[in-house]
């Protein structure tokens, strides 16, 4: 039976290992001949850089505290109670899931616990963003919350969030983990005495994304390279990331590290101003599982590692670069011959813009140009729909695909007071702008991915 698969793509955040790894990556020279080389590297443990566990934590002055009795603190004012510290970012959504769940037990355990969270990011980035949550949430949330971290970052440093750090009642690190740790029976054990709890490890390993890929250590200098393809499985401490550039020295250069399948697929065939990701992309294959995942975390990183995970590059000089996506097309085509790729016209559902009226109630005042786009709403400020609809379809991510049939080709202003996938909060939203959302079907070009019988 054929599996269709929408939403084939788990954005990542976060992942960074330490092994030693040898894997096996085909390289294609300009006479076309292939070489397989093997390699070592070695990812390195960030965390083990600060206080460890069982070890004293300074007692350093915590500054620029919200939500506190004071603006300053030292680790010492949290004796006697079991101190977590949860580094985040506004940016990170389990960072942000978590402030309900800290919040209950925060309350629940009362002066037993203190939760202290910390982010790196200005108090200018991150309270703003705090109080939107709170008003979504339709609750203010008490915990205190240092902006602009230094020292704490300094002490317990990490790659990846959430990131928590447990100090029990005499200033001793406990425990070091992730969010899916922070539970009523764990920190119920913590305060009576102690809990098994697994420590969280974020492995880096050294990377010059401006270097060829792969050649002692990282790619080498690249001096003298004119052209190659290489591919490899997973490797520990790399991150999940893409690089593409062009210049007139090292010509066209397509860099994709410890990404699934589908991924590899969807930048391939991403060419002359098309743009494929989970909105686009169709998978009529018998195990969707082999191309993509919904995990996350350490679930994720296992996946890929039992085969599921590639790095991909390509280098090709400047009179080549034009033929860089269908060079990248064939060497998956070689490699992975179970699947064939294409692209196909397809009716879809959609949500389409239309204008209600002709009365024109969008066109801009002028002003600096500006898009503010997050979870409560939009704010575009003398910029094209065309403009946010792209950010909408590829980076926002949005139920259905945006499609602009307003023929409105000129700078707008708009303030709309709701998202995605509330299509009613946002029509009321655009009902003063005379414009309306509607679903419907039309063609669309579509990466449809299909088992090679």
């Amino acid at each position: 039976m054929k599996v269709t698969n929408y939403k084939s793509r788990h954005n990542l955040l976060h992942f960074r290992e330490i092994i030693k790894h040898l894997f096996f990556c085909l390289v294609i020279m300009l006479n076309g001949s292939l070489g397989i080389f093997a390699q070592e590297n070695k990812a390195i443990d960030i965390t083990t850089k600060g206080i460890q566990i069982s070890q004293q934590v300074p007692d350093i002055i915590i500054t620029n505290i919200h939500n506190y009795k004071t603006k300053t603190a030292k680790i010492s004012d949290f004796k006697d109670k079991l101190l977590i510290i949860d580094f985040w970012a506004t940016w990170c959504s389990p960072c942000v899931a978590m402030i309900p769940k800290m919040d209950s037990l925060q309350k629940a355990f009362g002066n037993k616990i203190q939760f202290l969270s910390a982010t790196y990011q200005s108090e200018k980035e991150a309270l703003p963003f705090l109080h939107k949550f709170e008003k979504q949430q339709k609750k203010h949330y008490d915990l205190p919350v240092v902006f602009g971290d230094k020292e704490l970052h300094k002490l317990f440093p990490h790659t990846t969030l959430p990131h928590y750090v447990w100090v029990d009642q005499n200033g001793e690190v406990k425990a070091i983990t992730e969010g899916k740790e922070v539970t009523e029976d764990n920190i119920r054990k913590m305060v009576s005495g102690s809990a098994e709890m697994t420590k969280k490890s974020d492995f880096k390993i050294a990377y010059d994304k401006n270097k060829p890929f792969l050649i002692n250590g990282n790619g080498g200098d690249g001096t003298g390279l004119l052209y190659h393809s290489t591919l490899t499985r997973y490797i520990e401490g790399l991150e999940l990331a893409g690089d593409f550039t062009l210049d007139s020295l090292n010509g066209r250069k397509i860099s994709i590290r410890n990404a699934n399948l589908a991924w590899l697929y969807q930048v391939a065939f991403s060419e002359k101003g098309a743009v494929f990701n989970e909105m686009n992309t169709v998978m009529e294959v018998d195990d969707v599982s082999k191309l993509t995942s919904s995990l996350s975390g350490k679930a994720y990183r296992d996946w890929l590692k039992a085969g599921n995970g590639f790095c991909y590059e390509l280098i090709v000089p400047m009179s080549n670069m034009r033929e860089s996506n269908k060079i990248m097309q064939q060497d998956l085509s070689r490699y992975f011959r179970q699947y064939s790729a294409s692209i196909e016209n397809r009716d879809e559902n959609c949500l389409i813009l239309k204008r209600t009226s002709s009365i024109d109630k969008i066109k801009s005042k002028g002003g600096k140009a500006n898009i503010d786009l997050d979870r409560f709403g939009y704010h575009l400020n003398n910029i094209t729909i065309g403009n946010l609809f792209y950010r909408l379809n590829f980076t926002q991510r949005t139920p259905l695909f945006l499609i602009d049939e307003t023929g409105y080709n000129g700078k707008v202003d708009l303030t709309i007071l709701a998202s995605l996938p509330d299509i009613s909060g946002v029509n009321k939203e655009l009902e003063k702008y005379d414009l309306k959302i509607e679903e419907a079907k039309r063609k669309r070009n579509i990466l449809v991915i299909k088992d090679n019988l």
